[in-house]
């Protein structure tokens, strides 16, 4: 059965990756919304070039946004924002972007490989599998991998992901919660373009009671002398 390993572009999921050794039988995949940090594709790229093995990239399009992809496809027809209600940009951007890719390669019966951590099992027992008849692993987990046996892993490496936790997947993803994104858009107001555009070209809010627009001019009168690093995510992302 092939392997397909999901890499999100973080620090977990490469390292679980690489552990696994791919061969070339097996399939790398990152289903790319568009909205990630610079340094997790410059990650990416490097990821390539020095463990020796092609990462796959599926993004969504659709016909009518054409010229564009992931977010920006899928906000731009549907005029539709995501929220932490109805997340569907997680189904759209990853789930369905990678059941098209996978299809006409393997087919839906394949082994999957998520990079869920040891000191995660909430998220591992929380897992459901969208392909029916598929094996789903979680190597990390099984060989207790821990964050900091991740953050171990990466100081080994001539290369590494060069962007605190807090901004991996989508930038400013409104999942993080607007503290974190207030911290996020003093230190990288100019983050907030494209999701300031998303809510003016729509007409809606990614937030029930406050604009992108409002959470940077809040930004820019915090001062900066806070830790990145120690920032987490209001809600569990599972585009990772």
């Amino acid at each position: 059965m092939t392997r397909v390993f999901n890499l999100s572009g973080g620090k977990s999921s490469a390292c679980m990756t690489i552990l696994e050794k791919p061969t070339r039988d097996d399939i790398v995949l990152f289903t790319d919304t568009g909205r990630e940090h610079p340094a997790t594709y410059k990650f990416l790229d490097e990821i390539e070039k020095q463990e020796g093995f092609k990462i796959h990239r599926a993004a969504y399009t659709h016909r009518r946004s054409p010229g564009l992809a992931g977010f920006d496809a899928l906000t731009n027809w549907k005029r539709y924002l995501p929220n932490r209600v109805r997340r569907i940009c997680t189904v759209e951007l990853k789930i369905l972007v990678a059941r098209r890719y996978l299809r006409p390669l393997i087919g839906l019966r394949f082994e999957q490989y998520i990079g869920f951590r040891a000191d995660e099992q909430r998220r591992d027992s929380n897992y459901r599998s969208t392909y029916k008849g598929t094996v789903t692993r979680f190597p990390l987990h099984e060989k207790g991998i821990t964050k900091a046996m991740v953050d171990a892993f990466w100081l080994s490496k001539p290369y590494t992901l060069e962007i605190p936790p807090i901004l991996g997947n989508c930038d400013l993803c409104f999942l993080k919660g607007k503290n974190s994104i207030i911290k996020l858009m003093a230190l990288y107001p100019e983050l907030a373009d494209k999701w300031i555009t998303d809510e003016k070209r729509s007409g809606n809010t990614f937030f029930p009671d406050v604009s992108y627009e409002q959470l940077l001019a809040i930004a820019k009168g915090r001062h900066k002398d806070f830790n990145l690093e120690e920032a987490q995510p209001a809600y569990t992302c599972h585009c990772n």
